[in-house]
């Protein structure tokens, strides 16, 4: 592969610029001793589990290093974790990179040797949500708040609605059909909390309802799992979450198993 010396800020981000600099790429590895970063960014991907999936990588070298901040404990590396991007730093001496991760990472050198690697061919890992789920079902008319309270009851669950931090609301006191925005919260948590399970959309579009829910409240757990079983009984469910879709049969048989989507 051709490798390419870097000496200048400019040089520097134009070759950032022109790999869009790296937003939502990933730094794949860091050796260090000598120093040898591996990044890249997706090329081919519509994030889908199991769907093919082409990295563009790139090995950053440099044997001139006036700075190198690197903290492995806090460092997110692999394919499966994403960075904000990478930015050119001007700098008093030599070139400067920033790496921007939970932590950021700071490369300050003489100058970078950057070689374009192989491009990486693999696929999504599928992945589940625990706290966002999207369901599209053929029912023609939104659920009353009413039903909500009715089939979580069943679970043993006493559940109330409320605005962000407000008071308990009554199904009755919902607006219907408009209330998306509501959360539900257990009845016994609703002074002591502020959230809960958040209703972000609730729509009839093309005669198939489309709703989505957040928890917010990570002692909802329950309540969360027992409100996704209701959602996979809707007629002709399809459940999105994380990366994956699932028939209702399959949430319920993912619920019992764990078992995520595989390559059919």
């Amino acid at each position: 592969m051709l490798n390419t010396t870097i000496t200048s800020f400019n040089e520097l981000n134009k070759w950032l610029s022109d790999n869009f600099y790296f937003e939502d790429g990933h730094i794949l590895s860091i050796k260090e001793n000598p120093l040898e970063i591996i990044v890249g960014y997706n090329t081919k991907a519509n994030y889908k589990a199991n769907s093919e999936r082409h990295i563009l990588s790139f090995k950053i070298t440099s044997s001139n290093i006036i700075e190198w901040n690197f903290d492995k404990k806090s460092a997110l590396l692999g394919e499966d974790n994403y960075i904000e991007s990478i930015e050119s730093i001007e700098v008093e001496h030599g070139i400067c990179l920033e790496f921007f991760t939970p932590a950021i990472i700071r490369l300050t050198a003489e100058n970078l040797v950057i070689e374009e690697q192989e491009l990486i061919k693999t696929t999504f890992k599928p992945w589940v949500s625990d706290k966002e789920i999207f369901l599209t079902s053929d029912l023609y008319e939104i659920p009353k708040p009413e039903f909500w309270k009715q089939k979580l009851n069943k679970y043993g669950h006493h559940i109330s609605f409320r605005y962000y931090a407000g008071d308990e609301r009554l199904p009755n006191q919902v607006p219907y059909p408009d209330y998306q925005g509501y959360f539900i919260q257990l009845t016994d948590k609703i002074k002591h909390t502020q959230e809960g399970i958040f209703l972000k959309h609730l729509q009839i579009v093309n005669g198939k309802l489309n709703l989505s829910f957040e928890n917010k409240d990570d002692e909802l757990k329950n309540v969360w799992n027992n409100l996704t079983l209701i959602l996979a009984n809707f007629p002709n469910a399809k459940i999105h979450c994380g990366n994956c879709e699932f028939t209702g049969t399959q949430w319920k048989q993912y619920l019992s198993d764990k078992v995520l989507p595989t390559i059919e």
